[in-house]
């Protein structure tokens, strides 16, 4: 498998790249970087044929066919950029950073959504005309499309959404890790990496209810304690083999897997950045891999971002199987490629592909998780905290200062220095006991930020020495919490309780320490 470095000579990559696309029908690659440019390279004759400045951070890019482009911004913005005038015009902006765009073919639909925690549909043939609004709990990370169906990460959660009616999530998944990327599987179900090492594969219609997927941890072979996991940032399915997908972790590591089988099919040689995204050609025929060091610490200064196109041999094809022979839609493929039919090959491959998916669906063995490094789900639970890039963290958000949880207050950043990196200095407050902490961290760089949560239970008595009992969900009692030390709050409780007030509080959890915060009167006993 060869892999050869994308030239940038004239004006090379200057910070962390956010994304890599290829084009819906040819071999461009989109590249949207830190750098504040948009990128159109032409792998076929290794040239940089567009290039665009803006004015804020580019956090992600996406094709509006061949012809176009759009981005969305650290500065909240949604721009297109026409990729053959070179001419760029604003389209939309959110009202925190837009992290994730995408174009629906289908319905001529672009689709944003950002840490404002909304997810917005634009109509591209009439500028600025916002057609739907849909709010979730948390900013959103990831979102990835596939036909009518966007596919929303929310925390733990995967949202699910049919543009033709949008108004609410028609599916919600729950995978139980931290959501780092979502990829479609394509109209099997999804892929799911995380903030941990994990990747979680569920399907939609699983031929055994009781196995809609699984979860597994993808460290490489060279790592042996399975402890030492890296983020995985981005996972891509072969567009030409039915089970294949690829992810790249933060530490630098590019594995290609078999759906089918719960294999390890082949790791690449460690990359000298971490992997910040991954992309194949229409064909399949190309991988592309972004080495940046937008979640790496280390070497970040030394080792500038380089993109990697590697072309996928006979070995790697050969690799897959389905019932005992090689793959039917992998000799379908080739052979078209032979006969060179452009228009030919891309209608066959998709009805073949479509056909594939529905009458061969794998069903899946027990197999060993020593040998396949495959986990069951209940090993799959998110950790106390998830890396978070500090330039990212705004106010009102979470971070976690001298070990403990706190809510950021104020937020602000330096001047960008001679390499490319400014500093952020945060001023929070620890949620649980209200001291105030500081904290200075290069924009670039990780913090750990906590998992935060909040559950609703109903008051039932107040004991002599300060515990409460609280009912919950399942119909039993929680027995293990005080009143909290807040003395407005506390007034309230004890008021409202002696009053025979039906009262429900909010206990807010994090990083092992629980706390009563809030308090709703929802009437009379």
């Amino acid at each position: 498998m060869n892999g050869n470095c994308l030239q940038f000579d004239r004006n090379p990559i200057q910070d962390a790249i956010s994304r890599i696309r290829f084009a819906p029908a040819s071999n461009n690659l989109l590249i949207s970087s830190w750098d504040s440019n948009l990128r159109l390279y032409d792998v076929d004759t290794s040239q940089l044929v567009f290039e665009a400045s803006s004015e804020a951070a580019l956090l992600d890019c996406c094709f509006q066919g061949e012809s176009a482009a759009f981005t969305a911004a650290s500065d909240c913005s949604i721009t297109r950029y026409d990729l053959h005038s070179g001419m760029s015009e604003s389209f939309g902006n959110h009202d925190d950073l837009a992290t994730c765009v995408e174009y629906s073919n289908e319905t001529g639909q672009v689709i944003t959504a950002g840490w404002d925690k909304k997810i917005k549909c634009w109509d591209s043939r009439s500028m600025m005309d916002l057609s739907c609004v849909h709010t979730v709990s948390v900013g959103i990370e990831s979102m990835s499309l596939y036909g009518f169906v966007v596919m929303v990460a929310a925390g733990l959660s995967v949202n699910m959404y049919d543009l033709r009616k949008f108004n609410n999530s028609f599916y919600s998944k729950c995978v139980d890790i931290q959501i780092n990327c979502v990829r479609p599987y394509l109209d099997q179900g999804f892929a799911a990496g995380s903030v941990d090492g994990r990747v979680a594969l569920k399907y939609f219609n699983p031929s055994n209810r009781n196995n809609d997927g699984y979860a597994f941890r993808c460290h490489p072979k060279a790592k042996e304690k399975r402890h030492e996991l890296a983020a995985v940032n981005d996972i891509v399915f072969s567009p030409s083999i039915y089970g294949a997908f690829v992810t790249g972790n933060n530490d630098g590591y590019v594995t290609i897997w078999n759906a089918q089988s719960k294999k390890r099919v082949l790791e690449m040689p460690k990359f000298e950045n971490s992997i910040a995204s991954l992309s194949y050609n229409h064909g399949g025929q190309f991988l592309a891999v972004a080495s940046s060091y937008t979640y790496q610490e280390a070497n970040e200064l030394e080792i500038p971002p380089r993109i990697y196109i590697h072309e996928m041999d006979n070995k790697y094809v050969g690799s897959f199987s389905a019932g005992g022979s090689k793959s039917y839609l992998c000799t379908a493929a080739k052979t078209l490629i032979y006969l060179s039919l452009p228009k030919f090959l891309q209608t066959f491959t998709y009805t073949l592909r479509h056909f594939l998916c529905r009458n061969f669906v794998p069903i899946f063995q027990n197999m060993s998780d020593e040998e396949h490094q495959f986990e069951s789900k209940a090993d799959a639970g998110a950790s106390k905290t998830f890396p978070q890039q500090a330039g990212t963290i705004r106010k009102n958000g979470y971070i976690v200062i001298k070990n403990r949880a706190c809510k950021v207050v104020e937020v602000s950043t330096s001047k960008t220095g001679k390499h490319g990196h400014a500093k952020c200095h945060f001023v929070a407050i620890d949620i649980f006991n209200g001291k105030k902490l500081e904290d200075i961290v290069p924009s670039s760089h990780n913090c750990d930020v906590p998992h935060v949560t909040r559950t609703d239970y109903q008051l039932i008595d107040i004991s002599e020495d300060g515990f409460v009992s609280l009912l919950t969900e399942s119909g039993g009692t929680k027995d293990d919490l005080k009143l909290p030390t807040d003395d407005a709050l506390l007034s309230q409780i004890k008021d409202g309780f002696a009053e025979g007030k039906d009262l429900v509080v909010t206990v807010m959890s994090a990083m092992g320490e629980e706390q009563i915060c809030a308090l709703k009167d929802i009437g009379p006993k």
